[in-house]
């Protein structure tokens, strides 16, 4: 008798856990049905825009590199350059690793000209000029942003300096924008960069891009069309996913060191088996007033 009422007790506790054990199959599978494609498209969304969101790379050293000491680097054939070519032949050559100097200077209401920490934090309305210097001959472009992932103005080449060409000479500083003509600009003081409001942009975003060859997507010499300052001063949009996709196909390796002044950055392109670019985000922030 005792055996028979231990065996009904055993098959009755056998069959609660069945019933625990597929309710709670049951619930889980109920509450996983309509979240999880969302959990995998929002992280989809999240690593696609991560792709698209531009931010500086360099890492700050406090031992500088001899931007003047040659080395034997690798050249890179890349589709993204005006002399590319599908026979990828492997070229070595001796040269400085590649390095640009950036120094922001603001504009007060003399139309002087102070340098200024570029960590610092600036008002909306600010008048803006950048001086960009490079260790070795090249093609220079500057893009502004008013996001990390919006479109970007390219504001260098310019038709305002170096003759609207942007292949520019070693150890020669560039300062941008300057020469604005008296008809479009009777104050000199307003041939300045202005940044926008905090509610439109609470950070601004300024991409310096170096390189050792042109790139068939941007321009590189800029005409004096004349029609407005704002023509003067820009050379059209470039695409974020543009913008994007020259940095993903970089192999750069960047540091950032002091430059000539205390308040000069130095970025550097430590990669010597890819040393074709520089690709640096330099990020503006403003108070909000």
């Amino acid at each position: 008798m005792m055996n028979t009422d231990t065996t009904q007790l055993n098959r009755a506790a056998h069959a609660r856990r069945s019933l625990v054990l597929a309710t709670g199959l049951f619930v889980a599978a109920f509450l996983a049905a309509p979240f999880a494609p969302a959990q995998i498209d929002d992280y989809s969304a999240n690593k696609q825009k991560a792709k698209t969101v531009i931010r500086p790379k360099a890492k700050p050293v406090s031992k500088k590199v001899d931007i003047r000491r040659k080395v034997t680097i690798t050249r890179v054939e890349k589709k993204s350059r005006s002399n590319y070519s599908k026979k990828r032949t492997v070229r070595r050559i001796v040269v400085p690793l590649l390095a640009a100097q950036l120094r922001l200077l603001t504009v007060n209401g003399e139309g002087k000209e102070i340098e200024t920490n570029p960590l610092a934090a600036f008002t909306p309305g600010d008048r803006l000029r950048l001086s960009i210097k490079t260790n070795q001959r090249g093609y220079l472009y500057i893009v502004r942003q008013m996001s990390p992932d919006s479109d970007g103005e390219i504001i260098f080449p310019t038709t305002l300096v170096n003759n609207g060409s942007n292949y520019v000479a070693a150890n020669t500083e560039y300062v941008l924008p300057r020469g604005c003509p008296a008809d479009y600009v009777p104050e000199p003081r307003d041939c300045a960069l202005r940044l926008a409001s905090f509610d439109d942009a609470p950070q601004e975003y300024f991409t310096l891009i170096f390189t050792r060859d042109s790139l068939v997507d941007l321009p590189n010499d800029v005409k004096n069309t004349r029609v407005s300052l704002a023509n003067l001063m820009s050379a059209g949009k470039l695409e974020a996913k543009t913008l994007v996709g020259l940095i993903d196909d970089s192999g750069q390796d960047l540091i950032s060191q002091q430059g000539d002044t205390p308040y000069a950055v130095r970025i550097v392109n430590i990669n010597p088996k890819d040393n074709e670019e520089i690709i640096e985000t330099f990020v503006l922030g403003k108070m909000k007033h």
